[in-house]
This record gives C-alpha cells, structure tokens and sequence, in this order.
C-alpha cells in the first residue's frame, strides 16, 4: 500500500485515499469547523475586525488559540488529533519520503451570495515576481523531487477540486498556459482545461494533491462546501511564510491540552520556527 501511494504519487502528482475519517468523526469536526467559522466571521482574530465579504470562501489558522478559549478542550484536541492522524502522516510519511512537517489549516466553504469557479493557478506562481522566475522555482523543484502536501477532507460530498493530472512534472502546454497565464490571467477560470480531473469525494475521504500541480477549487453558493485542508512540507525544506507563521503555539499551555502523540507531531513545528514568531512579534509596533 505505501508503494502504491507513493508511485500515484510521484506520477500522477495527486491522490485519493477513501473513506479516511468514519461519519462519527467527521460530524464532530464539522461541528468544531462551522464553531470557527462563525466565530471568524464575527471577529477574526487575526486582524481583530469581523470578515463583512459574503464571498469570502477560505478561511487560514483554524487551530488559532483565539477560538478555543471559552471552547471545551475536546474541540482543541479533536481537531489537532486529526492533523496528525496516524493514516494520514503515514501517507505523507510515504509520499514525502521524509517525517512530514506541519504548515497550516484551512476550511473552505460556499460563499453565501456569489458563486465562482475559482482560477486555475500553480502556487509557485504566487510565490515568484515573474513568469521566468516561476518557471526557473518550477524546474528546480522537478529536478528536487521537491514537494509538499495540500490534503482536502469534504466534511459534506464535494466534487469542487480540480487537478490536471502529471502537471506537476512540467511546465504549461500552449492551451494550458492560455487559460492559466495568458493575457493577463483573464480566463484563468475557464471550464475547458484539457486533462482536467474533477475528483468526486464522499465526506471522509481524502484527495491528497501537489500544488505544484495545475489545480482549483469551485465555490458555489447554492451548493454546501465544507472541506478541511491540512498543508505539510518536508521537515528538510521548512518554509516561514504567512501559513507557518503562527505564533500562538508559544502561548502558555496551548500544546498541553493534547495527547502526548499529537503534541509530539507539533513540537517539531515549534522548535523550527518559534524564534521567527518571535522575531516577527519584537518588530510588530508596540
């Protein structure tokens, strides 16, 4: 099985593991999803101001300490046991062919007034200050191996990923490149992506894919999308940036509160960053 993970893996650039939470779990993490959720909508944390757009679709940094302080411990813990479930390491264990490194939680969900079909991009490209730049990122990491891990669990049926698959082992083919990049990346939401895969998943299931890869989701209003993302890298290949930078983990007691195992996988995410954290909050204004 874990050969067979990691061959899909390194060919297809995606895959899909069935049926990796029972129903039980996943209507518990529903629960303590949709809590954030409400929660960030009314203050977000982060900024300290409500989220007023109603098509927002994403959300970052589920497990900030912001939203379990007047929360049970159960909710902390079920959420943080979940990124780092035995399965679910494993797989990333066997596809990253190194202890898997934590980076960031995020929800998707509908949004509430307009529906879009989100745009089809490579996250190097968000990552890069021009086009020769992401292509030069995009070589080196083919001829790295280089990888990291964006896991997708529908918390309802879902069919709104898309992934063209093999994309991550080569550049943009010319109609590729015509929908993603072209003139200015006005039709970066085409439907007509040649090879394009829509993966179809029951809630509890995971699709486990390469942003590297060609992909996007699709957010619709009128259809419910309810969907945990965990991200991982390589332990070998950290990366500070806004999804690592999460500086509540040097709270006091955040880590306590959870099952020796499941802190042993966050720990290793702390000692490699919380001197960052610190840095970044000694520069912040008083």
């Amino acid at each position: 099985m874990v050969r067979d993970w990691r061959e899909t893996w390194e060919r297809e650039g995606y895959l899909v593991v069935p049926g990796i939470f029972e129903a039980a779990r996943v209507e518990r993490l529903r629960a303590i999803a949709d809590g954030i959720h409400e929660q960030w909508i009314a203050c977000d944390p982060q900024t300290g101001q409500p989220r007023s757009n109603p098509d927002e679709h994403c959300m970052r940094h589920l497990n900030h300490a912001a939203y379990f302080h007047d929360r049970p411990a159960a909710d902390f813990s079920e959420l943080m046991d979940a990124v780092a479930d035995d399965l679910i390491l494993g797989i990333a264990r066997a596809i990253l062919r190194e202890t898997p490194l934590f980076r960031c939680t995020t929800y998707w969900f509908n949004p509430r007034k307009t529906s879009v079909d989100g745009n089809w991009h490579r996250d190097l490209q968000f990552m890069a200050k021009s086009e020769e730049e992401e292509r030069r990122r995009m070589e080196a990491a083919i001829a790295a191996g280089e990888s990291a891990i964006q896991m997708q669990i529908p918390l309802v049926d879902s069919d709104d990923i898309e992934f063209v698959p093999r994309s991550h082992l080569r550049w943009d083919t010319p109609a590729e490149y015509e929908i993603r990049c072209a003139h200015g990346r006005a039709n970066n939401t085409s439907n007509r992506m040649p090879g394009a895969l829509r993966l179809a998943l029951k809630a509890g299931d995971a699709a486990l894919f390469n942003p590297n890869g060609l992909h996007r989701g699709r957010y619709h209003a009128d259809k419910p999308r309810r969907t945990l993302m965990f991200t991982y890298t390589k332990a070998s290949r950290p990366l500070f940036d806004y999804f690592s930078d999460q500086p509540w983990f040097r709270e006091p007691g955040y880590l306590d509160r959870l099952t020796p195992r499941t802190r042993a996988f966050f720990e290793p995410f702390v000692a490699e960053y919380q001197d960052r954290w610190k840095q970044a909050q000694e520069l912040q204004p008083a």
